[in-house]
């Protein structure tokens, strides 16, 4: 038994059971089971706080920096962002994923948490390495990233510090509250901090700057916490962890890996056939899309250790769980879907400052890629849990290879427009696989434990 499952007060070796009052009948009922489920209640707010700060920081930034950088401006950031967020899965190396398993399955070994947090920081950083130089490198060759070598380099350095916090940590021990404290303070300290420093286009590395310092302080802070709240600290770990962890990530890595090529493959692929100011326009129904999916994404994140205790404990009664979740997820998403599409126009000309038609063709097209988008996400932690890597591996092999194929002929042949119509396909194949591949994982758990 778990210290979350317990009542406050309660030890695990308590002998006793706690049975709520016959008088008090369904409000005792309701008060004894907020107060087994506070920490899930706990960890939902935070999760709910942190996406509506990614959702809130772009409503006001967005459209400030789109009409002090221009359009083009806007595109350059895209392009570099894209790159760096593609580094920086490169680096992660599905670490958030396992990591959170590890952490709820080892919620009560400090020691343990500590080794592993050490072992995934190197992996990390030996990815790193070589990034790094391919980005040098790149700038010999390159003319964009040596034009704009400050904006590429930060924007590197911002994902770096991203991929180095251990949100897996904190969202496998149930503790999110404190990381959503120091996550949306610094978010919101660098969002205001580039809006007073950025005053013309050629500010724009200034962006992925204050981005990078805030996920500085983000990371140093929260090893502070760890250390004095929980005495966890990076325990040093051998070599054969080190390699361990390589072998037993790869064929997640591949996933995500795999994921990364069609969410930011678009862009990369759009900077060397159209201009800056369409890839702006692109990126900017991108980002609107992308906040609004984020906040959705808390469902997923705070049901995923829910989730793996559930798989551990009653494995016949997951089934009915993630069902209802999923079924829940939908008709959310499908609503909000409806009402941004209805106030397309005016949405996105609050965001870029003019009107543009293709601009709202392309927001059109995101609008229904992200309910597909919004699937996919909530079913990922249910592959996790179930162990399907191999087959969400499959899945995103499959569809980035789709688009790596299909997305330069369609942006030849109907611009940023066959670009957003490549990735609406892509989404929504994927999670079509991605649903038939959970029903296949739920009926299989289902048999076993007959």
């Amino acid at each position: 038994m778990s210290r979350d499952d317990l009542p406050s007060g309660a030890l695990p070796d308590d002998s006793r059971t706690v049975q709520p009052h016959p008088s008090g009948g369904s409000f005792v009922q309701i008060g004894a089971l907020i107060v087994r489920f506070r920490t899930h209640f706990a960890n939902l707010t935070a999760f709910t706080i942190i996406q509506a700060a990614s959702y809130l920081i772009p409503v006001v930034t967005i459209p400030y920096f789109a009409r002090t950088l221009g359009i083009a401006g806007m595109g350059q950031l895209a392009i570099a962002g894209a790159v760096a967020l593609a580094a920086g899965v490169l680096m992660d190396y599905a670490i958030q994923l396992s990591g959170t398993r590890f952490a709820a399955s080892h919620i009560d070994d400090h020691v343990a948490i500590g080794r592993y947090l050490n072992t995934t920081t190197i992996v990390k950083l030996v990815i790193l390495t070589p990034i790094f130089l391919g980005l040098c490198l790149s700038a010999f060759v390159f003319q964009q990233v040596a034009s704009h070598f400050w904006v590429f380099f930060w924007s590197l350095l911002s994902a770096v510090m991203l991929c180095l916090f251990p949100q897996w940590l904190f969202q496998g021990m149930l503790i999110m509250p404190l990381a959503a404290r120091l996550i949306v303070t610094c978010r919101v300290g660098a969002a205001v901090l580039a809006m007073l420093m950025v005053r013309a286009p050629e500010d724009a590395f200034i962006v992925p700057a204050t981005q990078a310092v805030a996920g500085a302080v983000t990371l140093l802070a929260a090893a502070r916490m760890l250390k004095r709240r929980y005495d966890i600290t990076m325990t040093r770990s051998s070599s054969a962890e080190v390699k361990a962890l390589f072998a037993e990530n790869w064929t997640l890595f591949s996933a995500t890996a795999w994921g990364a090529v069609y969410a930011h493959g678009g862009v990369i692929i759009m900077s060397t056939m159209l201009s800056a100011t369409s890839i702006g326009f692109y990126s900017i129904a991108q980002k609107i899309s992308q906040a609004f999916v984020s906040m959705f994404n808390v469902a997923a994140q705070t049901g995923f250790p829910t989730f793996v205790r559930s798989h551990t404990r009653a494995p016949g009664k997951l089934g009915a769980q993630v069902r209802l979740y999923i079924a829940a997820v939908a008709v959310a998403a499908a609503l909000a879907l409806l009402m941004m599409f209805a106030l397309r126009e005016h949405i996105y000309m609050f965001f870029s400052g003019r009107h543009s038609d293709v601009g709202i063709v392309i927001f059109s097209i995101w609008l229904t890629a992200s309910f597909f988008t919004i699937i996919s996400v909530s079913l990922n932690p249910v592959m996790i849990v179930l162990r399907l890597d191999s087959s969400m591996a499959v899945v995103y092999r499959l569809a980035g290879l789709s688009f790596l194929a299909a997305a330069p002929i369609a942006c030849i042949y109907f611009g940023v427009v066959g670009m957003a119509s490549t990735m609406l396909v892509t989404e929504a194949a994927m999670a079509f696989f991605c649903a038939i591949s959970v029903l296949g994982g739920l009926n299989r758990t289902k048999l076993a434990v007959k």
